[in-house]
């Protein structure tokens, strides 16, 4: 039974998105930094940097963008149990940037890699004082931080920690203050997202620098704690008004945003009620023991679910009743490869002369695939030729649901114009209201309010849009039919049930099995046939990869093996288809960059 659940399980999957089950992937788990500044003006880093393997890696790199500084004295060594070993590494300076990248051998495991260097005119000495102001976390970084603890060492110790002034640029998750031995600072900072960068400026007294280099710093002419601090407080008064027009805005939000709500909910009640009102049907039946209607399985699926397209269910369902027709069968071949073997599908075409009484649907489908000849693979349908044969396949569907047999109406309705336009008002506002936010400091309130207004604008404008251009309702006999295939649902996913009430042939089995399929209850008619010992021995129109004595119970697991992977063949093959403290404002930092892994 299991070849005959996998080809149902393939063919299932092969209109559902299909993606790499495992890839490799990398993590930050976090990073330290510390920057220890000479009494001659250089400054030596030493970069701590953990990552977290998820799979095989063998390489990695740390970028320093380019600027007036300069990178020398470059070393790498992995960090373990204390103990430093060196790694073998590359060092190069292009145009824009420095780049160290270092070779090692890691498999689902946690490193620690310590990078050191040493930078030149990385300092600026003003008049009056020294100014340390680097990115000590680039934005190049594609993974998110969740710890940075960062370090600067002064060449003297400090005397009054009044004579220092520093800051954490932006405002972040994080503090920053003199360490307790007063030889420097210490800042952290958690949660750093991906693209994002973190600096410190520290500014102290020039004399601190006793023998400074004029080779090793940026010399400038002139007097810089008050400039800098008048830098660092303009850049907080405009961050502190930020923040009060963002709780002003907070406040204008929460009101609009039930305004809208209220909106959005009456106006689509008024619509539903006025436009929408489906017909009443008496129906008390709880379930349906047999078919409610002999029709094609796709027309089932767009009737029960009010759709216009055709969904994977449908075409399955619709191959598996051309199958048990017996205009076609399908074939599981064992395929060898590198890694053993995968299971290839075969559709094989019989000389069954096409029966007048075949609906429209399954003649085109069966015609489509008569085009690849009397025998092919999954792998031989070409997806863009298919593609454009699944849209003529839904309009004909369509036709006999909505048109032909009128289970669905479509009635246009000018009315709903005035709704269209209003929401689109609404949305484009809600949108333009993203610019806004972008200039203010975040505000999780705040951008939890306007995403929440952004919903209900877009689905205020699509559930208007919806009835402008066609509002759907049952007639009598669609309704009535709905009703009664729910119920017959129902029935297929009731093993209790369905064991009181048995098939007593292997064709009305086989009915439940393409209607459950175009219901999505396969599985359950699949575990029934298995345990109420239907007459399998009779299909011939699945053939497994490996003969054998074809009894119920490798029946059902043969089939709901073979349906995963017949669909997720089916999808690759056919279906085409993002002053001191913490402190505003900044980026004037020298530094930053990234890195990465592979």
């Amino acid at each position: 039974m299991k070849r005959v659940l996998l080809i149902f399980a393939v063919l299932f999957l092969f209109f559902t998105p299909f993606s790499e089950v495992y890839a490799k992937d990398y993590s930050l788990k976090e990073a330290k930094i510390y920057y220890f500044i000479q009494d001659n003006g250089e400054m030596d880093v030493t970069n701590d940097i953990t990552y977290k393997f998820d799979g095989s890696f063998s390489e990695a790199w740390l970028i320093i963008p380019t600027g007036d500084y300069e990178i020398k004295d470059v070393s790498v060594s992995e960090i373990k149990d204390g103990k430093e070993t060196p790694l073998n590494f590359d060092f190069a300076k292009g145009k824009q940037e420095y780049k160290i990248t270092w070779k090692y051998k890691a498999n689902n495991e946690i490193k620690t890699f310590r990078i050191k260097y040493k930078v030149l005119k990385g300092l600026k000495i003003y008049e009056d004082v020294a100014e340390f102001y680097w990115k000590v976390w680039g934005s190049a970084w594609d993974k998110s931080l969740p710890a940075l603890w960062v370090e600067v060492n002064l060449p003297s110790q400090i005397v009054n920690v009044q004579d220092i002034n520093y800051w954490l640029h932006p405002k972040i998750e994080g503090k920053i203050g003199v360490k307790n031995d007063q030889s420097g600072i210490i800042a952290y900072a958690g949660n750093i997202p991906s693209k994002h960068w973190v600096e410190v400026r520290l500014v102290f007294p020039k004399s601190y620098i006793k023998n400074f280099n004029p080779n090793n710093v940026i010399l400038i002419s002139e007097n810089g704690r008050d400039k800098i601090l008048a830098q660092e407080e303009a850049w907080q008064k405009s961050q502190e008004q930020k923040e009060i027009l963002s709780k002003n805005l907070e406040k204008a939000y929460l009101i609009l945003f039930l305004v809208f709500l209220g909106l959005a909910v009456s106006i689509s009640t008024k619509i539903k009620q006025k436009y929408g009102k489906e017909p009443e049907v008496l129906y008390e039946g709880i379930y349906e023991r047999e078919v409610p209607i002999d029709c094609p399985p796709a027309w089932v699926e767009m009737l029960v679910y009010k759709f216009e397209t055709v969904g994977s269910d449908s075409i399955i369902a619709s191959i598996l009743e051309l199958a048990r027709r017996g205009y076609l069968k399908i074939k599981e071949e064992a395929k060898k490869g590198l890694f053993g073997s995968s299971p290839e599908y075969k559709i094989v075409l019989t000389d069954k002369e096409v029966d007048e009484s075949l609906s429209e649907d399954l003649k085109a489908l069966l015609f489509e695939y008569k085009t690849y000849g009397d025998e092919f693979y999954l792998s031989d349908i070409d997806k863009k030729k298919f593609s454009e044969f699944k849209e003529k396949f839904e309009e004909i569907v369509k036709k006999k649901v909505y048109d032909e047999n009128k289970w669905i109406t479509i009635e246009k309705y000018k009315e709903v114009n005035k709704y269209v336009y209003l929401w689109l008002i609404i949305t484009l506002y809600s949108f333009l209201n993203i610019i806004v936010i972008a200039t203010l400091p975040f505000n999780g309130l705040l951008v939890i309010l306007n995403v929440l207004f952004i919903i209900i604008s877009v689905s205020g404008l699509i559930h208007a849009s919806i009835y402008r251009f066609g509002i759907k309702k049952y007639s009598y006999e669609g309704k009535l039919l709905t009703l009664k295939w729910n119920a017959f649902k129902k029935f297929l996913k009731d093993f209790s049930l369905i064991s009181q009430y048995p098939p007593a042939s292997l064709v009305i089995w086989e009915k439940y099995l393409v209607y459950g399929t175009a219901l999505g209850v396969a599985k359950e008619v699949l575990k029934a046939m298995k345990e109420l010992n239907a007459p399998v021995q009779e299909i011939d129109w699945y053939v497994p990869a490996f003969a054998g004595t074809m009894n119920i119970k490798n029946f059902a697991d043969s089939f709901s093996t073979s349906l995963i992977a017949f669909s997720q063949s089916f999808s690759q093959n056919v279906m085409p288809s993002s002053s001191s403290g913490s402190s505003f404002g900044g980026g004037g930092g020298f530094g930053g960059g990234g890195g990465g892994a592979r």
